[in-house]
Protein backbone atom coordinates (compact mmCIF):
# COMPACT_ATOMS: atom_id res chain seq x y z
CA UNK A 1 0.00 0.00 0.00
CA UNK A 2 1.18 3.22 -0.58
CA UNK A 3 1.27 5.81 2.00
CA UNK A 4 2.01 9.85 2.14
CA UNK A 5 2.64 9.65 -1.79
CA UNK A 6 2.25 13.34 -3.63
CA UNK A 7 3.95 14.26 -6.61
CA UNK A 8 3.79 16.98 -9.15
CA UNK A 9 5.91 16.85 -12.94
CA UNK A 10 6.09 18.53 -14.99
CA UNK A 11 7.15 16.64 -18.97
CA UNK A 12 8.07 19.11 -21.47
CA UNK A 13 10.55 19.48 -24.61
CA UNK A 14 11.36 22.86 -24.08
CA UNK A 15 12.69 23.88 -27.76
CA UNK A 16 15.55 25.16 -25.90
CA UNK A 17 12.92 27.78 -24.56
CA UNK A 18 13.38 29.93 -27.58
CA UNK A 19 9.92 31.68 -26.78
CA UNK A 20 11.51 32.71 -23.52
CA UNK A 21 9.19 35.10 -22.03
CA UNK A 22 5.78 33.01 -22.43
CA UNK A 23 8.00 29.70 -21.38
CA UNK A 24 9.31 31.76 -18.31
CA UNK A 25 5.87 32.97 -17.13
CA UNK A 26 4.41 29.86 -17.86
CA UNK A 27 7.41 27.95 -15.62
CA UNK A 28 7.49 30.37 -13.24
CA UNK A 29 3.46 29.84 -12.52
CA UNK A 30 3.77 25.68 -12.49
CA UNK A 31 6.75 26.38 -9.91
CA UNK A 32 4.54 27.22 -7.60
CA UNK A 33 3.61 23.88 -6.37
CA UNK A 34 5.41 21.63 -8.83
CA UNK A 35 7.78 19.09 -7.19
CA UNK A 36 9.92 18.01 -10.57
CA UNK A 37 10.38 19.09 -14.17
CA UNK A 38 11.52 17.51 -16.41
CA UNK A 39 12.74 19.28 -19.68
CA UNK A 40 14.21 17.82 -23.15
CA UNK A 41 15.92 20.21 -25.46
CA UNK A 42 18.21 22.14 -22.87
CA UNK A 43 20.73 24.04 -24.41
CA UNK A 44 22.89 25.50 -21.89
CA UNK A 45 21.16 28.68 -22.96
CA UNK A 46 17.89 27.12 -21.45
CA UNK A 47 19.53 25.38 -18.46
CA UNK A 48 20.71 29.25 -17.60
CA UNK A 49 17.20 30.56 -17.69
CA UNK A 50 15.79 27.65 -15.71
CA UNK A 51 18.68 27.86 -12.95
CA UNK A 52 17.43 31.62 -12.92
CA UNK A 53 13.64 30.67 -12.50
CA UNK A 54 13.52 27.80 -10.37
CA UNK A 55 16.54 28.44 -7.50
CA UNK A 56 14.56 26.23 -5.04
CA UNK A 57 15.89 22.85 -7.48
CA UNK A 58 18.53 21.26 -7.78
CA UNK A 59 19.72 20.07 -11.40
CA UNK A 60 20.79 17.29 -12.94
CA UNK A 61 21.62 17.31 -16.70
CA UNK A 62 23.40 15.51 -19.50
CA UNK A 63 24.09 15.64 -23.13
CA UNK A 64 24.29 12.50 -26.22
CA UNK A 65 25.40 13.39 -29.32
CA UNK A 66 24.28 10.69 -31.92
CA UNK A 67 24.43 12.90 -35.17
CA UNK A 68 24.16 16.86 -35.94
CA UNK A 69 20.37 17.57 -35.42
CA UNK A 70 20.15 14.19 -33.15
CA UNK A 71 21.52 15.48 -30.38
CA UNK A 72 20.09 15.19 -26.31
CA UNK A 73 20.46 18.01 -24.00
CA UNK A 74 18.45 17.13 -21.05
CA UNK A 75 17.90 18.88 -17.52
CA UNK A 76 15.74 17.70 -14.38
CA UNK A 77 15.15 19.74 -11.86
CA UNK A 78 13.73 18.82 -8.25
CA UNK A 79 12.79 21.03 -5.21
CA UNK A 80 15.56 20.85 -2.31
CA UNK A 81 13.17 19.68 0.00
CA UNK A 82 13.21 16.10 -1.68
CA UNK A 83 15.43 13.20 -1.05
CA UNK A 84 17.32 11.77 -3.84
CA UNK A 85 18.96 8.56 -3.67
CA UNK A 86 20.30 7.96 -6.89
CA UNK A 87 21.02 9.60 -10.42
CA UNK A 88 22.28 8.42 -13.23
CA UNK A 89 21.57 8.14 -17.42
CA UNK A 90 20.33 5.16 -19.71
CA UNK A 91 21.38 4.69 -22.93
CA UNK A 92 24.16 7.15 -22.70
CA UNK A 93 26.65 4.45 -24.26
CA UNK A 94 24.16 2.79 -27.04
CA UNK A 95 24.83 3.82 -30.66
CA UNK A 96 21.96 5.33 -32.49
CA UNK A 97 19.77 5.99 -29.60
CA UNK A 98 18.52 8.66 -27.69
CA UNK A 99 18.83 9.42 -23.88
CA UNK A 100 17.34 8.69 -20.37
CA UNK A 101 18.30 10.49 -17.14
CA UNK A 102 16.88 9.14 -14.02
CA UNK A 103 16.37 9.86 -10.16
CA UNK A 104 15.19 7.62 -7.63
CA UNK A 105 13.59 9.76 -4.56
CA UNK A 106 12.11 9.41 -1.32
CA UNK A 107 8.53 9.84 -1.25
CA UNK A 108 7.07 9.60 2.26
CA UNK A 109 7.60 5.75 2.88
CA UNK A 110 8.17 5.37 -1.28
CA UNK A 111 10.60 5.11 -3.37
CA UNK A 112 10.07 6.70 -6.69
CA UNK A 113 12.26 5.97 -9.81
CA UNK A 114 11.39 9.05 -12.20
CA UNK A 115 12.66 9.09 -15.63
CA UNK A 116 13.57 11.81 -18.26
CA UNK A 117 13.20 10.56 -21.75
CA UNK A 118 14.16 11.86 -25.10
CA UNK A 119 14.24 9.63 -27.99
CA UNK A 120 15.95 9.80 -31.62
CA UNK A 121 14.18 11.75 -33.93
CA UNK A 122 15.87 10.27 -36.86
CA UNK A 123 14.22 9.43 -39.67
CA UNK A 124 10.77 11.51 -38.78
CA UNK A 125 8.34 9.22 -39.67
CA UNK A 126 7.76 8.66 -36.15
CA UNK A 127 7.74 4.79 -36.74
CA UNK A 128 9.26 1.51 -35.40
CA UNK A 129 12.69 0.82 -36.21
CA UNK A 130 15.27 -1.48 -34.70
CA UNK A 131 16.71 1.38 -32.86
CA UNK A 132 13.36 2.72 -31.60
CA UNK A 133 12.71 -0.66 -30.10
CA UNK A 134 15.72 -0.84 -28.67
CA UNK A 135 15.59 2.38 -26.93
CA UNK A 136 11.91 0.95 -25.48
CA UNK A 137 13.44 -2.53 -24.27
CA UNK A 138 16.41 -0.85 -22.94
CA UNK A 139 14.18 1.26 -20.86
CA UNK A 140 11.74 -1.68 -19.75
CA UNK A 141 15.09 -3.88 -18.47
CA UNK A 142 16.71 -1.34 -17.17
CA UNK A 143 13.60 -0.84 -14.50
CA UNK A 144 12.50 -4.97 -14.49
CA UNK A 145 14.03 -5.78 -11.27
CA UNK A 146 13.99 -2.55 -9.22
CA UNK A 147 11.69 -2.51 -6.33
CA UNK A 148 10.14 1.00 -6.44
CA UNK A 149 7.38 3.24 -8.39
CA UNK A 150 8.25 3.95 -12.01
CA UNK A 151 7.77 7.52 -13.98
CA UNK A 152 8.93 7.45 -16.89
CA UNK A 153 8.17 10.55 -19.78
CA UNK A 154 9.52 12.90 -21.95
CA UNK A 155 9.66 13.32 -26.06
CA UNK A 156 10.00 9.57 -27.61
CA UNK A 157 9.24 10.44 -30.94
CA UNK A 158 7.06 8.30 -32.08
CA UNK A 159 3.50 7.47 -32.66
CA UNK A 160 1.08 5.70 -30.73
CA UNK A 161 0.44 2.50 -32.49
CA UNK A 162 4.49 1.94 -32.92
CA UNK A 163 5.25 -1.43 -30.98
CA UNK A 164 8.17 0.72 -29.40
CA UNK A 165 5.35 2.55 -27.56
CA UNK A 166 2.88 -0.86 -26.91
CA UNK A 167 5.53 -2.20 -25.56
CA UNK A 168 4.84 -0.90 -22.56
CA UNK A 169 1.64 -1.81 -21.69
CA UNK A 170 2.09 -5.11 -22.64
CA UNK A 171 4.71 -4.78 -19.77
CA UNK A 172 1.99 -3.53 -17.50
CA UNK A 173 2.48 0.24 -17.87
CA UNK A 174 -0.35 2.43 -17.77
CA UNK A 175 0.50 4.60 -21.11
CA UNK A 176 -1.45 8.31 -19.54
CA UNK A 177 -1.79 9.36 -23.52
CA UNK A 178 -3.62 6.51 -24.36
CA UNK A 179 -5.53 6.49 -21.04
CA UNK A 180 -6.87 10.37 -21.16
CA UNK A 181 -7.09 10.06 -24.73
CA UNK A 182 -5.19 12.73 -25.58
CA UNK A 183 -5.54 14.10 -29.15
CA UNK A 184 -2.00 15.60 -29.61
CA UNK A 185 1.35 16.30 -27.98
CA UNK A 186 2.16 19.18 -30.47
CA UNK A 187 0.68 22.27 -31.77
CA UNK A 188 0.49 24.70 -34.53
CA UNK A 189 4.20 26.06 -34.26
CA UNK A 190 5.06 22.14 -35.27
CA UNK A 191 2.83 21.76 -38.08
CA UNK A 192 3.54 24.72 -39.38
CA UNK A 193 7.27 23.76 -39.68
CA UNK A 194 6.59 20.19 -41.86
CA UNK A 195 3.12 21.59 -43.13
CA UNK A 196 3.27 18.41 -45.73
CA UNK A 197 3.42 15.85 -42.79
CA UNK A 198 1.93 17.02 -39.67
CA UNK A 199 2.33 14.77 -36.74
CA UNK A 200 -0.30 14.74 -33.97
CA UNK A 201 1.87 12.59 -30.98
CA UNK A 202 5.58 12.60 -30.10
CA UNK A 203 5.25 12.64 -26.40
CA UNK A 204 4.15 10.04 -23.67
CA UNK A 205 4.13 9.23 -19.70
CA UNK A 206 4.20 5.54 -19.13
CA UNK A 207 3.53 4.85 -14.96
CA UNK A 208 3.98 1.05 -13.13
CA UNK A 209 0.27 0.32 -12.66
CA UNK A 210 0.18 0.76 -8.43
CA UNK A 211 0.94 4.81 -8.60
CA UNK A 212 -2.52 6.44 -8.31
CA UNK A 213 -3.20 9.44 -10.77
CA UNK A 214 -4.68 12.43 -8.89
CA UNK A 215 -4.72 14.65 -12.65
CA UNK A 216 -3.03 14.04 -15.49
CA UNK A 217 -3.46 16.96 -18.10
CA UNK A 218 -1.40 18.16 -21.51
CA UNK A 219 -1.82 21.79 -21.76
CA UNK A 220 -2.85 23.39 -24.88
CA UNK A 221 -0.34 26.39 -25.17
CA UNK A 222 2.58 27.58 -27.46
CA UNK A 223 5.17 27.82 -24.98
CA UNK A 224 7.13 25.20 -27.14
CA UNK A 225 6.79 23.49 -30.46
CA UNK A 226 5.44 20.29 -27.86
CA UNK A 227 2.84 20.68 -25.81
CA UNK A 228 3.97 20.34 -21.67
CA UNK A 229 2.37 17.14 -19.70
CA UNK A 230 1.39 18.09 -15.66
CA UNK A 231 1.16 14.81 -13.60
CA UNK A 232 -0.44 14.72 -10.21
CA UNK A 233 -0.01 11.61 -8.54
CA UNK A 234 -1.16 10.79 -4.82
Amino acid sequence: MLKTLSLKIVFLNTWNGKIREEFSDFIKKQSIDTDIFCFQEAYDEMRQLAIDILPDYNELAAYKFVIEDDDFPQATYIRKNIEVISSGTILENQKNTGLGIFHEIKVGENNVFITNFHGISKPGNKLDNPERILQSESLIKFWKDKPGLKIIGGDFNLFPETKSIKMFTKNRYRDLIKEYKVPTTRNRLAWEMYPDNPQLFSDYVFLSPEISVNSFSVIDNEISDHLPMILEIE
